[in-house]
């Protein structure tokens, strides 16, 4: 049998959205601009598996100079990357948090962090925090999890989560999470603020987009789940062909690919014809779940930080300027450019 060579690059196709800044994006990354002066500490969420993706550029403009945590969600969805944690580190230093919703340690930990920093905050009305990051990077599960292991025991949740890119739509009213020192806590408390997704305005790179959307960063159905699932077939492919080995043998076809998941799920039509749709929404729900491999998406070489840390500097696109580029871009498709 000839050795399997898996492909090198991946086309990215022109249907490809290059934005999914919406009307409540722009809304809320105002409102953040507002609250910040009463803000002492930033919790910035980023993907674990998209650490360099789900870094936004706007929100950098916004935050800079603020006292911050990076706090990197989703961390045991991205722990077969050898050396991914320790890549990251050599650049934000220990103001790095890895978390994960199934570790109460990390959870513990982050409290720890948070307690500190209200101990060396002298404020009659406490340490005042905000969560921030792109949509669907675990916000609002982060704000449930630490009030829950802050002073409030197993309190309903905080804030509304979901599987799927938008469902907080507004920057929330403060909530307590430590209480006061006279009450058992630290300093006057600590409280934070949960903030809606906010996406860039526009992304230059389909790449970056087909990554975001693996991670339902974007609303379902703007990318196809085929192409998904063929961008994910690729990507296995590099990292290790037998994770997928109980469906095939390795292939670079996704057809054959998602037709052999079909049968083997029982996505099947009338007639036993392979659902391929169905099959393809399947192993999109599973790689998400961390049953297909618990990779990192994004390069973590120190070329390509260094890369994505210069591209922060550059001026931005406006909102404005992303709706043009935008218009650009779909004539193009509509004249098979």
């Amino acid at each position: 049998m000839a050795r399997f060579i898996p492909r090198d690059t991946f086309g990215i196709p022109n249907s490809i959205p290059k934005t999914y800044f919406l009307g409540h994006h722009q809304a809320g990354a105002q409102k953040i601009k507002s609250v910040l002066p009463s803000i002492s500490l930033v919790l910035e969420c980023r993907d674990f598996r998209l650490p360099l993706s789900t870094h936004n550029p706007n929100l950098e403009q916004s935050l800079a100079g603020r006292d911050r945590l990076v706090v990197y969600t989703k961390s045991d969805l991205g722990r077969d990357t050898p050396g991914a944690k320790s890549a990251l580190r050599r650049v934000y230093g220990d103001r790095v948090v890895f978390w994960d919703k199934n570790k109460p340690r990390t959870t513990d930990d982050l409290i720890k962090r948070l307690r500190d920093a209200a101990s060396a905050t002298h404020s009659l009305t406490g340490l005042r925090a905000l969560v921030v990051g792109m949509p669907n990077v675990g916000k609002s599960t982060l704000l449930n999890a630490l009030r829950s292991a802050g002073s409030f025991g197993k309190k309903a949740k905080a804030a509304k989560t979901g599987d799927q890119a938008g469902v907080t739509r507004k920057v929330g009213t403060a909530v307590r999470i430590i209480d006061s020192e006279k009450n058992g806590g630290v300093g006057s408390g600590v409280y934070i603020m949960d903030t809606p997704g906010i996406f860039q305005p526009y992304v230059e790179d389909g790449e970056t987009m087909m990554k975001v959307a693996l991670a339902h960063g974007i609303k379902k159905g703007l990318i196809d789940d085929e192409i998904l699932a063929d961008y994910l077939l690729y990507r296995m492919n590099l990292w290790n062909p037998s994770i997928y080995g109980h469906y095939c043998e390795p292939t670079n076809d996704v057809n054959e690919f998602l037709e052999a998941v079909a049968k083997r799920e029982g996505r099947l039509r009338t007639g036993g014809v392979p659902n391929v749709p169905e099959a393809a929404a399947r192993v999109l729900s599973m790689w998400r779940a961390g049953k297909l491999g618990r990779f990192v998406l994004d390069d973590l070489s120190e070329n390509d930080i260094q890369a994505h840390e210069l591209m922060l500097k550059e001026p931005r696109l406006s909102a404005n300027q992303a709706k043009k580029m935008q218009k650009e871009e779909r004539k193009k498709v509509r004249e098979g450019l």
